[in-house]
């Protein structure tokens, strides 16, 4: 058994193994060539590790070949499996199984669907790779909920957090509006505080000159095409959309067809899985076709 989540356990590894249990489950499978059908469970053990793969540990201890490891554990029985995490057993089941009986088995220990949409959404945030994090961490966020049927405010501050570095401010603000008084911390009150230097940015004295300046000179392209950028760079991402789309609903070729050329690269820049670009691609496509 050398399967990359399956090992043979011996006095010399079994600290080491137990140790894992504090990243991942691990089953502590004792078996014996003497009991019978030790090989079907072997291989349904095996099986289900594969299937698993990487969700939970099987450590195998032969009890003829580790008669003094396996007595420290007080069998009563064998086959027997014994759950751990973090570095304590929490539960087991003696004799041989079914494979269905030991699938209910797993299932309650074992993280679902969502949970682990969480885990590879916390790996891409980690990283800091937000926009592919986005749509995990919103679907974490309302799948997953804490012992009261609340929405999880650890996954609210990364999902905000997430929002803020894209620039969705207004995304950013309705999150943070759902987390309750009591995990209101400083990670809370520290992305309140982004929010707030990006919004004053966001207003900024050049913004407003340029905004007075295609006032006054409501056709000039050059200035549409820099505030358009100006705005993208502050997070105010539909206000700069909606300005290079106006004047493509009246003329497609407009600028010779910079404003077009400009709005696709916003577009581009937001990401596929943006909503707000999704809806502005369709309104686009729309004129076009």
């Amino acid at each position: 058994m050398q399967q990359q989540f399956i090992f043979d356990v011996n006095e010399q590894n079994i600290q080491q193994i137990i140790e894992q249990s504090s990243r991942l489950p691990v089953l502590f499978y004792f078996w014996s060539a003497r009991s019978p059908n030790y090989e079907a469970m072997t291989q349904t053990l095996t099986k289900l590790t594969n299937e698993h793969h990487g969700q939970f540990i099987l450590a195998s201890i032969n009890c003829d070949e580790q008669q003094m490891l396996a007595a420290q554990f007080g069998l009563r029985a064998i086959p027997t499996v014994y759950l751990f995490q973090n570095g304590q057993p929490v539960d087991g089941f003696q004799g041989p199984q079914t494979e269905e009986v030991i699938k209910q088995f797993l299932a309650k220990v074992l993280p679902n669907e969502d949970e682990l949409k969480l885990v590879e959404a916390q790996n891409l945030y980690n990283e800091g790779k937000y926009e592919q994090a986005l749509p995990l961490l919103k679907q974490a966020w309302q799948n997953l909920t804490d012992h009261l049927g609340k929405p999880r405010s650890d996954i609210a501050l990364m999902l905000a957090k997430a929002q803020i570095e894209l620039k969705q401010l207004a995304d950013a603000k309705e999150v943070l509006a759902t987390i309750p008084l009591q995990d209101q911390d400083s990670v809370f009150h520290g992305l309140q505080a982004e929010i707030e230097l990006l919004e004053q940015a966001a207003n900024s004295p050049q913004l407003q000159l340029l905004q007075a300046q295609l006032a006054e000179q409501p056709d000039n392209i050059d200035l549409m095409i820099q505030l358009s950028s100006q705005l993208m760079q502050v997070g105010r991402h539909e206000e700069a959309l909606e300005l290079l789309y106006q004047p493509l609903t009246k003329d497609l070729n407009a600028g010779e067809g910079r404003i077009k050329k400009t709005l696709l690269d916003l577009l581009a820049a937001l990401g596929t899985s943006n909503s707000l670009a999704g809806t502005y691609r369709r309104k686009l496509y729309t004129l076009l076709y």
